[in-house]
């Protein structure tokens, strides 16, 4: 009887599973588009029942369509957006109130007054994060407080909190299990990194019940069992999506880097394991924690990379598939010197800027669609330059190559244009769809047919290389008008 590994990749836009054999080739992928709330400007929730009917949905409909027995797959891996944010009532199992994305601005105010009361400095040692409504922490407290009957909720032990990972294994394994894992728990704004536990200094500033947070454990762990079809599946591993895509880029050696195109663009790099902080306002992460060998990570934050496309796709309508956009660049004028700076929800690394705003320069009457889409692409590998340059001043080190995956990962104009810019080489993976793939190996080191991370290396494979080719000159000119144009929207 074959057996299989399953990949839960629960993400922004969407939810997908994925099934792997032991050989951890993607077998099959089911998938289903997310419906995105925006109820005021800046705000983004999701329906936490709807991410967890479609992730049920989708597990029965990859096991029948294959024709899977549930005795056949070895163990599930958990992959999620990180810092989504649910409260439920554990009694009802209901959310008090929609999931809050990662995406959302809404407690900029109440982040502004955390910087005023000077918190930064204690927050940065504590959590290796920033300040900003990005995290889980602000988002906690605003439902707290914006949702009747919370403290007595808190009162009687009835209110939970869990990022997406959580809400879905405590959901999975009937209502037994809250657990996070460690990279999720690093993402809150309230787990203390070094110390691994969360931090009763800053639950204390924020006022939030230590009551309602989630058991911490490592990425490879006994997360309990899924009931389905009068049987079980293990569940053994969890990490945030960021963090599973490390893993599943093999980045186990300290300075290897990878950048996720997805949703947003998420760069990390392994720095090994002592906890070091940015100079250059980059993120310091719990990159991995497994078999008790913990290794930290910079990280750098692009909030809108893939949703500026989605954005042009679905509100502009400036094309059908995403995968249009590869071919509409080569239809832009040359001579068209549009600048777009897609801040639809703000900027992230290392500006720090949730109140910006988007904007397009440089509009003119011979301005086309294929200029603005050629344009919003060059823009992601203009923020990724800049998130580069940070970490290259940050380790004292020339990067020389980076991994790259994600959806954005197949139009081959973009990682052209990102190789010109960056000046390095571009390494696209064998498989793009790392994400999955990341916590597919951590479930296959709980099952044990991987049996340490070295085994990982050795399966990781490449699919293409790109090297720059583009003139000093020209890139010298792009990157200043780039930079021109952004001071101009921070200032």
């Amino acid at each position: 009887m074959k057996k299989f590994i399953i990949s839960i990749d629960q993400g922004t836009t969407s939810s997908r599973v994925i099934l792997f054999n032991k050989n951890f080739k993607v077998v099959d992928i089911v998938q289903k588009e997310l419906t995105q709330y925006f109820p005021n400007e800046g705000w983004v929730e999701h329906n936490p029942i709807e991410i967890l009917n479609d992730v049920k949905f989708l597990i029965k409909k990859i096991l029948i369509k294959n024709h899977l027995n549930p005795i056949q797959i070895l163990s599930i891996g958990i992959t999620n957006q990180r810092e989504t944010t649910v409260l439920w009532n554990k009694k009802t199992g209901k959310p008090i109130y929609n999931a809050i994305v990662w995406q959302d601005r809404r407690t900029s105010k109440l982040c502004d007054f955390l910087k005023r009361k000077k918190y930064q400095k204690k927050i940065r040692q504590i959590t290796g994060l920033l300040i900003d409504p990005y995290f889980s922490a602000t988002k906690i407290k605003w439902i707290i407080e914006n949702k009747k009957n919370t403290k007595k909720l808190i009162k009687n032990n009835n209110l939970m909190f869990g990022t997406i990972d959580t809400w879905l294994l405590w959901n999975l394994t009937t209502k037994k299990l809250h657990l996070t894992d460690i990279t999720n728990a690093s993402r809150t704004m309230l787990f203390d990194i070094k110390k691994e536990k969360w931090s009763k200094e800053l639950l204390k500033i924020l006022k939030i019940p230590e009551s309602i947070l989630p058991k911490v454990v490592s990425n490879v762990y006994d997360f309990g069992k899924m009931k389905i079809f009068n049987n079980t599946i293990q569940i053994g591993a969890m990490a945030g999506d960021q963090h599973s895509a490390l893993i599943g880029q093999a980045c186990f050696k300290i300075g290897q880097s990878k950048s996720t195109y997805g949703t947003g663009c998420f760069l990390l790099m392994n720095i090994g394991y002592k906890f070091k902080l940015s100079k250059q306002k980059l993120l310091t992460t719990i990159a991995y924690k497994i078999n008790n060998k913990k290794m930290y990570a910079y990280e750098g934050s692009i909030f809108v990379a893939g949703s500026a496309i989605q954005w042009l796709r679905d509100k502009l309508k400036f094309f059908k598939s995403s995968s249009d956009t590869n071919k509409l660049y080569e239809k832009a004028n040359k001579n068209e010197r549009i600048v777009v700076i897609p801040a639809l929800t703000g900027l992230g690394a290392p500006h720090w800027a949730p109140n910006v705003r988007g904007a397009i320069f440089g509009l003119t009457r011979n301005t086309s669609i294929s200029d603005i889409i050629k344009s919003t692409l060059q823009s992601i590998a203009y923020q990724t330059y800049d998130l580069i340059n940070c970490m290259e001043k940050n380790s004292g080190k020339k990067i020389i190559d980076m991994r790259i995956d994600g959806g954005m990962a197949k139009n081959i104009n973009f990682i052209k244009f990102l190789s010109n810019i960056l000046q390095i080489n571009i390494i696209r993976s064998q498989n793009i769809e790392t994400t999955a793939l990341g916590v597919a190996y951590l479930a296959g080191l709980f099952s044990g047919i991987i049996k340490k991370t070295s085994d990982i290396e050795k399966q990781w494979e490449y699919k293409d290389i790109f090297k720059p080719k583009i003139s000093k000159k020209l890139r010298k000119n792009l990157l200043e008008e780039w930079h021109y144009h952004i001071n101009k929207i921070l200032n």
